[in-house]
């Protein structure tokens, strides 16, 4: 039955592991290609300001038609007795230049260049944590849709004995052995486990579309699991080895905040300083006063020189930029402190919580294998007649609430197990492993 029952449920699509199902969100989750292009877009700002410190060409064409030249006046007694008035230039005048400007000396702009090699380190950081995060999330989905199919066997194996008592108790009850109130009881529990079964089918099939959404796959994708419950294998004992918060995805970011803000501060600090550019250029003119001849004579002109700024005052915007940058590393620095000790305390309670989860798992499995052999005794003199039917539905019970205990326990300790390497920045050490 139980082997019919998981069958019916397969979708007859891919079987995939663990380890299969986080590859295959490593590769098909959106979020990885949006962080991927966060990646490239920050490479891309690292190039354009590089470009800043690169040769600069521009070249300008101009044509104007003077419709109405300007008047100028020439004092009395240069040409005679009366003020002369001259109009200068022609009709049409064309220029044509082209200027290379290249920076010799900015500080800020090294800053900035700076700055932008390490959003690059950022955005590549900011992948990594989504990674993390993908694995996480396929890990946890993965292992609801194992707990569920394993309370779905315990659910289908709770259903064969009670088919089986009802058919008995329902023989007895037609030829006048069994009195009715008996037979209704035990067919109210054979119902709620048939009820229970229900269920926990919808529950797994749901879990199953969860695990599909974090893996990256459409909803009506068939998809089943590969791997069930190996006790043995499953819950090994947890280690006590040490495990330091520097390697976690989350704080190297803060980290990578930090000597971002720094060169930030030493960008606005700069703006106080010189900058120093060189500039060459080289153009030609051309003038006529009918538009065909304008083009037939050019006169070109060249020039070389330097461009320095000495900034004196800007109203404190500077100042004011200069005092931010301190007060937000300020923060930056407290921020790292404060997460620091969060990060702390959520790998110590992790480790707290799986030695816990270890220890109550192997509780629940124990009394898990003990309620199975109560029941198995009191089903057997129950159907020999030394045990009444009270006895019979408490040993049930009692089986039922320990095999809920063992899922939920089971389902703690497999959490608390990637909660662990997730707190200690060590997730993608734990799939290798898988």
């Amino acid at each position: 039955m139980i082997l019919t029952a998981t069958q019916a449920f397969a979708q007859h699509g891919p079987v995939m592991s663990l380890k299969e199902c986080i590859n295959y969100s490593l590769t098909n989750n959106p979020s990885g290609s949006v962080y991927g292009n966060q990646v490239g877009i920050a490479q891309q700002q690292n190039r354009e300001g590089l470009a800043g410190y690169l040769p600069q060409v521009n070249l300008t064409g101009s044509l104007d038609d003077n419709l109405k030249r300007q008047v100028t006046i020439i004092p009395a007694g240069t040409f005679g007795p009366e003020p002369t008035k001259v109009q200068f230039g022609n009709q049409y005048a064309s220029t044509v230049t082209g200027q290379l400007d290249q920076v010799i000396y900015d500080q800020t702009l090294i800053n900035a260049l700076k700055a932008s090699k390490m959003n690059v380190e950022l955005a590549e950081l900011k992948l990594e944590k989504n990674e993390d995060d993908i694995i996480y999330n396929t890990a946890s989905a993965y292992y609801q849709v194992l707990i569920y199919r394993e309370q779905l066997k315990l659910v289908l194996e709770n259903e064969r004995k009670m088919e089986q008592l009802v058919a008995v108790q329902k023989l007895q009850f037609d030829i006048g052995v069994l009195q009715e109130s008996s037979y209704k009881r035990v067919l109210v529990n054979y119902n709620n486990v048939k009820a229970q079964y229900d269920l926990t089918q919808m529950n797994l099939e749901m879990a199953l579309t969860n695990l599909k959404h974090a893996m990256g796959m459409s909803a009506d994708d068939p998809l089943d699991i590969a791997d069930s419950i190996d006790f043995e294998k499953d819950v090994p004992m947890p280690s006590n080895e040490k495990a330091a918060i520097t390697q976690k995805a989350d704080y190297r970011i803060l980290q990578q905040n930090i000597l971002l803000q720094e060169i930030d501060l030493k960008r606005k600090r700069a703006q106080y300083l010189p900058t120093l550019a060189g500039y060459a250029r080289y153009g030609a003119n051309a003038f006529g006063n009918e538009f065909q001849n304008t083009f037939n004579q050019w006169y070109d002109y060249s020039a070389i020189g330097l461009k320095i700024t000495v900034p004196v005052f800007s109203g404190f915007r500077r100042d004011s930029q200069v005092r931010q940058g301190e007060l937000t590393l300020e923060n930056t620095k407290l921020n790292l402190s404060i997460n620091a000790r969060l990060y702390e305390v959520q790998l110590q309670n992790s480790q707290v919580q799986l030695s816990a989860g270890f220890v109550n798992l192997k509780s629940s499995k124990e009394n898990l294998d003990l309620a199975n052999e109560v029941f198995e005794m009191t089903s057997l003199q129950y159907e020999k007649g030394t045990v009444g039917l009270s006895d019979f539905l408490n040993a049930d019970y009692a089986k039922k609430e320990a095999q809920s205990n063992y899922i939920n326990s089971l389902l703690n300790y497999l959490m608390a197990n990637i909660n662990i390497e997730q707190s200690k920045g060590t997730i993608k050490e734990f799939v290798n492993k898988l």
